[in-house]
């Protein structure tokens, strides 16, 4: 299988377009920094791929700055303040209506540009809103996309008028989300959320049935956020804290290492069953624990003890669970000046809640919210859902800072665990790492599981639960990802499951 990897000492890209990562290394070209790479990025790929981003859905950033602190940002926003709970809880929506959710991406490549970046958004945001206005080829991967959604977006009529008629090859514009860019560009973040133009957007939702109204919008602000962590052997691990599942990705991986499960061979049958059987019991606390820390405090140091950990091993877990893989994308960019910046970016299902508004997909974050009262994560206004987004740091003395992210929905924990202790405890290069073979756990109801296992070989000393598929394949997520090594030599990896970029300076 073909490696889409570069090295570098001043800087690189690795995302899931390879028009994004062009204009990325643009902007590193140009003397940019790496946080201006990543506004600039992010925006092409909202453009280029409306079905995995866009300035209608969130953002999260995970970075360490050329001063060595680590920084967090939540760019997730809330549910509308009228949001009906009694009606949410009725109709369990999965898009529609109910499930938009406040955007905050636009507010997250504002607070990047106004405290690290180095150039004007005006530049930064130039090639997308040139693509939007001037028009772009439709590539295979958004063509997919439309393909797939066809069945249950169909009915949405402005997703129809705007994406359904969508070919390889096709050109498409967005003149509308060019108007939005363009603003952006000259006024910032304000103009999104607290003008004419934020009303225009509100009316128009409403038009659709969201209730929302200006002021869910004039209130929101993104947050910085100290990461969580743990210890991994000689590494330090660090995810995004609540409301998202970064949780997950660490217990699943302490979980690991306190059963030893990570000495097993790789090629190991009995260790991909056995990380199945941990992951159920991750998700179960995930489901009970993880929501808007403003409702709810998370007992994250408890939830990764190993006591704690060790007393789920053996555990029984009623009820039965669908993991989704769902449509996100994640990219990383770095630079000389030594900022490396983990970005994600999402509207949740493809396409969002399959509104369209200004020619952009609003998401449907909403969905995200526990289907019934009275638990941590239940519906309700002004409130942040359980948002699958995360990012994996992982430090190490000698072997460096690894920033491993991916479009993976529920199976990000599973993702990140797996690409992680390939290279920390089978000591795979990231290349490697990120193109092994791999195995999810999608479905499970009691003891009886059923997963997806790209190697041929496991699948057939699994049991019957698992079933093999095409290697590689995107249904084990799109991972990308960067290594800084202590001598400053910089490493970056683009899934070949997703077909994207990985970019290098000379």
């Amino acid at each position: 299988m073909p490696t889409y990897a570069c090295v570098s000492g001043t800087g690189g890209v690795a995302s899931q377009i390879h028009l994004a990562s062009i204009e990325g290394l643009k902007v590193l070209e140009r003397g940019g920094n790496a946080f201006d790479a990543a506004v600039a990025t992010s925006s092409v790929l909202t453009v280029l791929l409306p079905n995995t981003s866009s300035a209608g859905g969130d953002g999260f950033l995970l970075t360490i700055d050329s001063g060595g602190e680590l920084i967090g940002y939540n760019g997730s926003g809330r549910s509308p303040q009228e949001l009906p709970t009694e009606q949410y809880l009725d109709e369990k929506p999965i898009r529609g209506p109910l499930t938009v959710t406040v955007p905050g991406l636009v507010d997250l490549w504002d607070w990047v540009n106004e405290n690290y970046g180095s150039m004007g958004l005006d530049l930064l945001l130039s090639k997308a809103i040139s693509l939007a206005r001037e028009g772009f080829y439709v590539q295979e991967p958004l063509a997919r996309a439309v393909q797939s959604s066809n069945r249950v977006l169909t009915a949405y009529e402005g997703w129809n008028k705007i994406f359904g008629w969508m070919k390889p090859g096709s050109k498409a514009y967005f003149p509308r989300m060019a108007t939005i860019y363009a603003a952006v560009a000259r006024r910032g973040a304000d103009v999104f959320y607290r003008s004419s133009l934020t009303e225009d957007m509100v009316k128009e939702l409403r038009e659709y049935g969201v209730p929302i109204v200006y002021q869910d919008f004039s209130e929101h602000r993104g947050e910085k956020t100290t990461p969580i962590k743990c210890e991994y052997g000689d590494y330090e691990l660090y995810e995004l804290p609540p409301n998202t599942q970064g949780l997950s990705t660490l217990q699943l991986l302490k979980s690991i290492e306190v059963t030893e499960l990570n000495k097993l061979p790789f090629e190991s049958a009995e260790r991909i069953e056995e990380f199945f059987k941990l992951a159920v019991a991750v998700y179960h606390d995930r489901d009970k624990h993880v929501a808007d820390p403003n409702y709810y405090e998370t007992p994250v140091d408890k939830l990764l003890s190993p006591t704690y950990l060790r007393g789920k091993l053996h555990k029984e877990f009623s009820g039965q669970s669908r993991l989704n893989l769902n449509d996100t994308t994640f990219f990383v960019t770095a630079d000389k000046y030594g900022n490396i910046v983990g970005f994600i970016q999402s509207v949740f299902h493809g396409f969002g809640s399959g509104i369209v508004v200004h020619d952009m997909p609003f998401q449907s974050r909403g969905a995200g919210f526990a289907k019934k009262p009275g638990v941590p994560n239940s519906p309700a206004p002004r409130k942040r859902p359980l948002h699958t987004l995360s990012i994996l740091l992982a430090r190490h003395g000698t072997q460096g800072d690894h920033l491993i992210g991916c479009a993976g929905g529920d199976l990000r924990p599973q993702i990140h665990a797996e690409v992680f202790t390939n290279i920390a405890d089978y000591k795979m290069p990231l290349s490697e790492a990120v193109n092994a073979p791999r195995h999810v756990l999608t479905t499970w109801a009691g003891r009886r599981m059923k997963a997806v296992v790209e190697e041929s070989d496991w699948a057939r000393r699994l049991p019957e639960w698992s079933s093999r598929i095409g290697y590689p394949s995107p249904s084990t997520g799109i991972v990308h990802a960067a290594r800084k090594r202590r001598d400053g030599v910089l490493e970056f990896v683009a899934d070949p499951r997703g077909g994207g970029v990985a970019a290098c300076l000379p």
